[in-house]
């Protein structure tokens, strides 16, 4: 038996728990708030490696940009910062530096205790980072550059704290954007234009008119309101002051007027379209339905006239290959009772012969040989009968004789009648069916054969020594029979599939049943007014027989 070779890592189990989006939040800014103030720290730490005289001064400015000090500083001849004295100066520094210590400690707990958590967000953060062009980034980083050149000559050590900050951040974007998104550079402006044109020419005519009404519309009404406010603007400076006001106030009316009636025209050509689009869904639902003659009127001028031409040439495809598979149905059932018919006359005298063989004297081999000759002519002769009802079921050339009968007096003669086959099978009928006449109306040479057929369906393709149930009840002012047996081979197909014609529950053909029984059954049912249908569940099979009672009567 082969075995997977892969390793499990024991830690996979917590890779796949859920995340929480809030937890996630807040450990990336955690990260941030702590690159910020490794950023300030390394920043500081060039500041004196730069200038060792500029500790203090880079010290005083930290707690200055932070807006905490409680001193000030000055330059002493020399040149030197010095600092006033303050009696809880390092008390307060201590203080501070512990809060500081604090704030830091938790943020790295947090950015650690919910790496996970952390690793979803960002996963966001970077799809979100790769809808930006490449050019947008590209300017971003070159502003941030011209940032830094511009503070070549500056001595503002708030300007070179926020020129750290937004470097580390910026190259913590960066790096994010790199790693994750494997289509950095593919992502840029040229590129989306281009799947743009390629998805517009994809298009059906019908989406393609759409997308350029739509922008149409939209880029009308942005004309519009720039004409507006352009034309204010130069009509309230040129104009004389006694009639300025009025005269500047009609162009922004002017042009609210064509966005309202660009808006209302494209109200009424959705409109049309919705109305063009409900006739095709009648003329869908219509066919749907059966009526394969309903055809749409869509005018040619319609943004859906394509459309409409497409379902109108799919509606007569769909009645010639309707015509035709009728025509081959029909050709296929008349060449089968033709067969029938012609196999029948032989057939006849095949039987005859083989009866005047059993007459003769003969060996008892020969005996054997007539007997099973005569087995297989009665079997043959069987078939091509079943056939040949199939045939005239199928084509209505089928003759009734309609009457009211007690279906249930029939059934217990059916039972009756084939009390030697049903012993043969040695399966347990349990029969119930009540002692109050139910009348329907039916041919009862035909309903008798759908019982036939029913019984000896079961006695063939039941389990061995199982039970097949039989019950006859009157319900709701119908009679139903119902017979439900276990079959012996496993059931592969539904009920529809099964009363087909020539269809057999024994795929391997181990069983002398020629397909038609079920189908027979069917065929005479609903031949006679009443519904039949076979449900299975597993290997359960159970086929049920129902007739209105006449007058609506109910048990």
């Amino acid at each position: 038996m082969a075995t997977n070779s892969r390793s499990i890592d024991p830690r996979e189990h917590l890779r796949s728990r859920p995340t929480n989006t809030f937890k996630g939040l807040i450990s990336w800014l955690c990260l941030l708030f702590i690159l910020c103030a490794v950023s300030l720290l390394l920043v500081f730490a060039v500041m004196v490696l730069v200038s060792p005289g500029m500790t203090e001064y880079a010290s005083d400015s930290v707690h200055e940009f932070a807006g905490s000090v409680p001193h000030r500083t000055e330059l002493t001849p020399d040149g030197v910062y010095e600092k006033a004295e303050a009696p809880d100066l390092a008390y307060e520094y201590g203080v501070k530096t512990a809060s500081a210590a604090a704030v830091i400690l938790t943020a790295l707990i947090l950015v650690f205790a919910f790496r996970q958590d952390r690793r979803a967000f960002e996963a966001v953060a970077a799809r979100w980072l790769g809808w930006i062009w490449v050019e947008a980034k590209l300017i971003i980083i070159a502003c941030y550059m011209v940032f830094l050149m511009s503070l070549v000559d500056q001595r503002s050590t708030e300007l070179i704290f926020t020129a750290g900050v937004l470097g580390v951040l910026l190259l913590y974007f960066l790096c994010l954007d790199v790693g994750r998104n494997r289509r950095f550079f593919g992502h840029n402006i040229i590129h989306s234009l281009l799947l743009r044109v390629n998805d517009f020419h994809k298009m059906t005519d019908f989406q393609q008119r759409a997308l350029r009404r739509a922008y149409s519309v939209s880029g009308m009404c942005a004309a519009l309101a720039v004409f507006g406010l352009f034309g204010y603007g130069v009509l309230v400076n040129i104009l004389p002051p006694p009639h300025r006001d009025k005269l500047a106030l009609s162009v922004p009316f002017i042009a609210i007027v064509g966005v309202i009636g660009t808006v209302w025209w494209y109200i009424l050509s959705l409109k049309r379209d919705l109305r063009d689009w409900n006739l095709l869904m009648d003329q869908i639902t219509e066919m749907y339905g059966g009526n394969l003659d309903a055809v749409n009127h869509v005018p040619p001028t319609s943004n859906l006239y394509d459309c409409a031409m497409q379902l109108n040439m799919i509606r007569t495809g769909v009645q010639k290959a309707v015509e035709e598979g009728t025509k081959a149905d029909r050709t296929k059932i008349e060449l089968i009772t033709n067969v029938s018919h012609d196999i029948k006359t032989p057939l006849t005298s095949v039987i005859s012969y083989v009866e005047l063989l059993k007459k003769e004297e003969l060996t008892p081999a020969a005996k054997d040989y007539v007997e099973i000759l005569s087995q297989k002519t009665q079997r043959l002769s069987v078939i091509v009968q079943d056939v040949f009802e199939v045939s005239k079921a199928a084509t209505g050339n089928i003759s009734l004789n309609l009457e009211d009968l007690d279906i249930g007096r029939l059934l217990r003669q059916t039972f009756v009648e084939m009390e030697e086959v049903i012993e043969r099978s040695k399966l347990q009928f349990r029969v119930d069916i009540p002692e109050s006449p139910m009348l329907v109306h039916a041919d009862g040479q035909r309903l008798y054969r759908v019982f036939q057929n029913l019984i000896r369906n079961c006695t063939q393709y039941s389990l061995p020594g199982s039970r097949v149930y039989v019950n006859l009840i009157a319900q709701s002012g119908i009679a139903s029979v119902s017979i439900r047996n276990v079959s012996k081979t496993e059931i592969t197909m539904n009920g529809e599939d099964l009363t087909a014609r020539f269809v057999r529950g024994d795929q391997n053909r181990t069983t002398e049943g020629s397909g038609l029984g079920l189908s027979i059954a069917k065929s005479f049912t609903e031949a006679c007014g009443g519904r039949f249908f076979v449900r299975t569940d597993g290997d359960l099979f159970v086929a049920t027989v129902q007739f209105p009672l006449v007058g609506g009567e109910q048990a």
